[in-house]
């Protein structure tokens, strides 16, 4: 459902800022001459912007579609930061049989590589004001979790993440994390020209992107749902707060041509 408002969302701007951009050169300017640039504004520019920002450093293409809109493509890395935290784990003692807890430290990974998509709606096309829409896409591990264990090894431990627990292979290690939807829509308000009319501008842009709820997934075996009342961890805020993602971007946009 939301995708489909979010299409039918951006194909009526677009058809509402041509039909007013058309209609405004049909008045003012003659035909375009075969050979000639267009003087609608209509990919005659490509600019490149460069920004840093909560989806880590993003590098932009951008070219106008009228005085109203500009569209975006992008691409966007997040440096792998790491930071620990420890797990609460469960494993059955090789001699007795018994469920056996400890605490265990976990490694986790914020590294991941998004592709985007946005459209700019500039509704005064005289400012640098500007909504944005448009969808982010793959980059859907949100947090990597890695950890291990020697006192688990081919014991059949496993460690609780969110809702679920996820497995410890018989080397005493465990891989899985958070992953979100493959496609992502996104909308933002910001200011400033993605296409700068001098050699370069600045850029502020703020925005969400519509993530869903973040799953649980596992690289060392299948998920195990906890059903009891279990002890609560750190990854179930992560959870409950994380379906909208910020989106926070400075950038610094120059005119290739």
């Amino acid at each position: 459902m939301m995708k489909k408002l979010l299409v039918a969302f951006v194909l009526g701007l677009a058809a509402f800022g041509t039909t007013i951009s058309a209609a405004d050169n049909c008045c003012m300017a003659p035909a375009p001459v075969p050979g000639v640039k267009s003087t609608l504004g209509v990919f005659n520019h490509i600019g490149l912007g460069v920004g840093v920002g909560t989806n880590g450093i993003s590098v932009e293409a951008a070219t106008p579609i009228t005085r109203f809109l500009a569209l975006r493509a992008g691409v966007h890395f997040m440096p792998d930061f790491k930071f620990g935290t420890d797990v609460d784990a469960y494993y059955n003692h090789p001699v007795t049989g018994e469920s056996v807890s400890e605490t265990i430290d976990v490694d986790c990974g914020l590294g991941r590589t998004q592709g985007s998509v946005i459209l700019n709606v500039y509704p005064i096309p005289s400012s640098s004001f500007f909504i944005a829409a448009g969808a982010y896409f793959s980059g859907d591990k949100l947090i990597k979790i890695k950890g291990h264990s020697d006192a688990m090894m081919n014991y059949g431990g496993m460690i609780e993440v969110g809702d679920y627990n996820i497995p410890v292979d018989k080397n005493g290690d465990v891989r899985g994390g958070l992953k979100v939807k493959g496609f992502r829509p996104y909308l933002g308000l910001g200011w400033g020209r993605s296409i700068p009319k001098r050699l370069l501008s600045f850029n502020f842009e703020l925005g969400v992107q519509f993530e869903g709820k973040p799953e649980v997934y596992s690289e060392t075996g299948d998920l195990k749902e906890i059903t009891e009342n279990e002890a609560a961890n750190d990854f179930q805020d992560i959870i409950k707060h994380l379906k909208l993602y910020p989106n926070l971007t400075f950038r610094l946009s120059g005119k290739i041509f």
